[in-house]
Parts: C-alpha cells; sequence; structure tokens
C-alpha cells in the first residue's frame, strides 16, 4: 500500500471537529421554576438510550466521511508483488546453437538436457523453449502443451554465430516485462568466454528470474582453428600474391600442427607450424597459382581435435589479366602516375 500526496492523510485531523461538536459542545438547558404541572398531559418520555444510539451512528458517519476524503485525496494505490507463488513460476529454456556447440556431442547433450527439464517440471508450469546464438530466438510462446515443446527443442540445429550473453540478458528482460509470473531461467550451452560482454553490468538479471546454469562441458577441451586468413580478392600475378593465415589455440598446450593451401579441392602446398600453449602462429603461402575465374581456396590444418568445423577456413579468388588504363597528363608530372596507380591497385 502507498499513496501518491501523503501530506493529504493531514486531513484525517478534522476528525476531531464532530467529536468536538457532539460531546464538548452538548446542547445543556437551565432549569427554571415553574407552577404546578398537574393540568399538562401526561407523555412518554423518549429513551435516552435510543437517542444516544442515533447520534453515535451520525457521529460515525461524519467521521467515516472524513477519513474516506481524506484517503481520497492521497490517491493511495496497491503495490503488486514482483515475485507471485512459486506455483505460478514460468520455465524458460534457452538452448546454445552456437558455433563451438558443433564440438562433439554438445548439442544433442544440450537438447537431452533440456528434455530432461521439461519432464521434471510440474504439468500446469508454463514453458517456453528459446535458441541463442548471436540474438535470442523465441521457439515457443508460455506454453504447457509439453509435444509442442519437445518438438521445439528438437528442432534445434548447430549455428554459425557466436554466442551473446548480452543479447539473452537483453531478451529476458523485455519477457520479464509482460510475464505476470516469476521466471525459472534455465541456460544450456558449453559457457565460451569470447560471449561474455565486455561490462558485466550487462549481465544483471531482472529481480523475477532466477538463472540455473547447466553446462554440457564439465572439462576443457582443447581446440585448434584458423582463425583468420589475408589473401588478395583478385589477381594478376599469381607468383607475387600472398596467403598468411592465422593458427590459434584454445586451452592447448604447445604443438606442431600441418597447415595445407587448398585450391579447387587439391592440395597445392603444405607447411608445419609451431603453435605455442594456447597462442598463436603465424603462416605464410608465397604464391597462390589459380586458374583463370573464380576458384575456391581453403586453408586447412590437421587439429585432430573435438571441433573439426574450424580446421578450415574457405575463402575465393579471381584471377584475371590486368585492365589497360589510359592516364593523361603533363609531360612534367611523374607522380601522378604513381598516386593514381596505386589508388586504383
Amino acid at each position: 500500500m502507498g499513496f501518491l500526496a501523503p501530506w493529504f492523510l493531514a486531513g484525517a485531523a478534522l476528525i476531531g471537529l464532530p467529536l468536538y461538536l457532539h460531546l464538548l459542545r452538548r446542547h445543556t438547558t437551565t432549569p427554571h421554576p415553574f407552577s404546578s404541572l398537574m393540568f399538562f398531559e401526561r407523555r412518554t418520555q423518549s429513551s435516552i438510550r435510543h437517542r444516544r444510539l442515533r447520534y453515535l451512528l451520525l457521529l460515525s458517519l461524519r467521521l467515516a466521511v472524513l477519513v474516506l476524503l481524506a484517503l481520497a485525496f492521497a490517491n493511495p494505490y496497491i503495490k503488486e508483488r514482483a515475485v507471485a507463488a512459486s506455483s505460478d513460476k514460468q520455465l524458460l529454456l534457452v538452448i546454445d546453437d552456437s558455433f563451438s556447440m558443433r564440438a562433439a556431442t554438445r548439442l544433442a547433450d544440450a537438447k537431452r538436457e533440456a528434455l530432461s527439464v521439461l519432464n521434471s517440471r510440474n504439468a500446469s508450469e508454463r514453458a517456453q523453449v528459446a535458441a541463442l546464438g548471436s540474438r535470442l530466438d523465441l521457439l515457443t510462446q508460455p506454453i504447457q502443451d509439453p509435444a509442442s515443446l519437445r518438438a521445439a527443442v528438437e528442432s534445434i540445429g548447430p549455428g554459425d554465430s557466436r554466442s551473446n550473453f548480452a543479447e539473452l540478458v537483453r531478451g529476458v528482460r523485455s519477457l520479464s516485462e509482460s510475464a505476470h509470473a516469476p521466471i525459472e531461467l534455465h541456460f544450456i550451452s558449453d559457457m565460451q568466454k569470447s560471449s561474455m560482454p565486455a561490462s558485466f553490468s550487462e549481465l544483471a538479471l531482472p529481480p523475477n528470474v532466477t538463472l540455473v546454469l547447466d553446462p554440457v562441458v564439465k572439462t576443457t577441451q582443447p581446440n585448434w582453428a584458423v582463425e583468420s586468413v589475408r589473401a588478395p580478392g583478385r589477381v594478376w600475378d599469381t607468383k607475387k600474391a600472398r596467403v598468411d593465415a592465422t593458427i590459434a589455440g584454445y586451452q592447448t598446450p604447445a604443438a606442431t600442427r600441418a597447415v595445407s593451401l587448398m585450391i579447387n579441392g587439391k592440395k597445392v602446398s603444405s607447411q608445419n607450424v609451431a603453435v605455442p600453449a594456447g597462442g598463436r602462429a603465424n603462416v605464410e603461402f608465397q604464391s597462390l597459382d589459380v586458374p583463370y575465374g573464380f576458384s575456391r581456396c581453403e586453408v586447412r590444418i590437421d587439429s585432430a581435435d573435438t571441433l573439426p568445423a574450424d580446421d578450415e577456413y574457405l575463402f575465393s579468388v579471381e584471377r584475371s589479366d590486368p585492365q589497360p588504363v589510359l592516364f593523361v597528363h603533363e609531360s612534367a608530372d611523374t607522380r601522378s602516375a604513381v598516386y593514381f596507380g596505386s589508388a586504383l591497385g
């Protein structure tokens, strides 16, 4: 209970006015001497108790009117509890479908854990299924139908994006504003550190949301990956073209990895590179001998880890003859051709 204008409650002090009129200012009469009353007609005297009862009711009504007026001007309101009874909670299942969930059986384990949570819930509880990648995708509305919820869980497939924990919190905040019951959030993920936001304050959940973490990876698993590739999109002289690749290790010991350059499915070059423990190493291919037209190129490593999907990096290169350009300039101007050539290059 609250009041928007509590100072109007001071008006309740006016209830003292009826008390003063009824109790302190009672009507009194002064007795006067009179002759014999034998000639007056005898009548029944009214009950003083009945008159007191009638006056008390009138007093109570007057006091109630004054109190109601004071309360009305104070503009009372009722504060709704943000958290309802535990039996009215809403279950929100969020499954991580980011790129890292392709490793081993992580996504299958996450689905199995989600189905286990659905089977253990109260049949009267509403549940909602969502998937988290670079954004939060709601797959169902808050429903009680177990078949629809299971179908939504089974429909989740691995994605190609990186999960974003900040997007998860933003989506849950939006859902909590329209929810009329507390939310029990079950987040099933491999809990990648790269999904963390820059500021920890972005992970603050609303007070009516309870977070339950269900990690699908219990121990650290090493992973090597082709982190980036720098290559020209168009080449004329294949002998001058260069391909630079960065090989990264995550929670890995120091090891030597074989790095290969593939062009249209054929291995054209291979090198061994020493990757430090949990670090990065660069490898350079000195030429890019591609045929005319577009070619499908790839840098691949032999990681032999649980996430082979990031062991290759695809890119395309177009080979064509250089196009002649007519450049007109003054005979004394020897610099402009260099500047324009660099800009066109």
